[in-house]
């Protein structure tokens, strides 16, 4: 699709996102996420890195920012002085205290912001089984124009270079405030009717699942070099992925693994349309790695009109063609999850 039709087809669709409450505030509107899962958070060096991003978020942004909100007692004010005592109380933390840190654009925690960066750590007491997350969420139509592509990736690129991502997805998501509860209903609405729209709202939450796995696929998505062995490697993924088969799919190297490109532009085709042919081929190569949700798992926190524990399954499913198909191992083709395996040609071996 030419890169005109791509906006004025998503601007068409803006305004099932947009909704305003009875004191004129913007309550929900679309937004475009990079979002990244990461290990040891709780260490000095990686809050330094961390940081680094709220650095360059301020620079780029900083005549947009007024509002935050952290782990930290009073400060409220967002203000240099503020900032620099924010800063300061996340590097000195208590040992398996995460911290947090909340900063947009927003009037208060009752607007849905257009510029987003919000974290959460992990603990000590986990070391890699637990996972911290940074998300940065901008306009929707930050892609447009003749920088547009180069900037965002450019803000990707120093993300992954400063975190080392164990896995992580662009795309578009619908952007509540951060008195979220009551939207919640929205979000589940829209992500029924848009496929690729990321679930973003309580990810504080749902990182909890993603230690050793990943939550799916989406415009892109970042597989750290363990999933990557895991899915028998990068000359397997390419191959899988090979041009002639999806020439809409670019994969490229990062720091610490691989980003995988499905289309110029992140889809948000409504149903009963459908998503590029190349979503559901990146969906059935990671499903090996993709989140089995520990038992009661929601996406949002049971109330009605929420995600439940049913629905939530479904979400990480939506690109599934019928079950997973584990055996017979073919010659030559990684096997997909870890056991034991024997064949008939080779009585008693293993």
């Amino acid at each position: 699709m030419e890169t005109v039709d791509y906006f004025a087809q998503l601007k068409s669709q803006l305004t099932a996102f947009t909704f305003l409450n009875g004191d004129g505030l913007t309550v929900s509107r679309l937004g475009l996420s990079i979002t990244l899962f990461f290990k040891q958070g709780y260490t000095l060096e990686k809050k330094q890195r961390i940081l680094a991003c709220y650095h360059r978020f301020r620079e780029e942004f900083g005549t947009h920012l007024r509002f935050h909100r952290h782990s930290l007692k009073g400060l409220k004010k967002y203000s240099p002085e503020n900032i620099a005592k924010v800063e300061e109380g996340i590097l000195n933390q208590k040992k398996n205290q995460p911290s947090s840190w909340v900063v947009s654009d927003a009037k208060n925690l009752y607007e849905a912001p257009r510029y987003l960066m919000r974290y959460l750590d992990s603990d000590e007491a986990d070391g890699d089984d637990g996972s911290s997350y940074l998300n940065l969420t901008l306009p929707w139509d930050y892609l447009k124009g003749q920088e547009g592509m180069t900037q965002f990736m450019a803000w990707l690129d120093f993300l992954c270079e400063q975190l080392e991502p164990d896995s992580g997805d662009c795309g578009h998501c619908l952007v509540i405030p951060r008195d979220y509860h009551d939207y919640f209903p929205l979000e589940y609405q829209l992500a029924q009717r848009y496929p690729s729209l990321q679930v973003n709202s309580a990810v504080h939450t749902a990182v909890l699942q993603y230690g050793h796995s990943i939550r799916g696929i989406n415009w892109i998505t970042l597989l750290s070099k363990r999933f990557v062995n895991r899915l028998g490697g990068e000359f397997w993924i390419r191959h899988v992925l090979a041009r002639h088969l999806y020439p809409d799919v670019v994969i490229t190297p990062y720091s610490n693994g691989l980003m995988i490109r499905a289309g110029q532009y992140p889809d948000l085709t409504p149903l009963p349309g459908s998503v590029p042919e190349s979503y559901f081929a990146i969906n059935q190569l990671i499903r090996p790695i993709r989140v089995i949700p520990r038992e009661g798992h929601s996406l949002h926190f049971y109330g009605t009109g929420h995600f439940d524990d049913i629905s939530t399954l479904a979400w990480y499913a939506r690109y599934d063609r019928g079950p997973l198909q584990v055996t017979p191992l073919k010659g030559n083709h990684p096997a997909l999850v870890s056991g034991i395996w024997q064949t008939d040609s080779l009585p008693g071996q293993q």
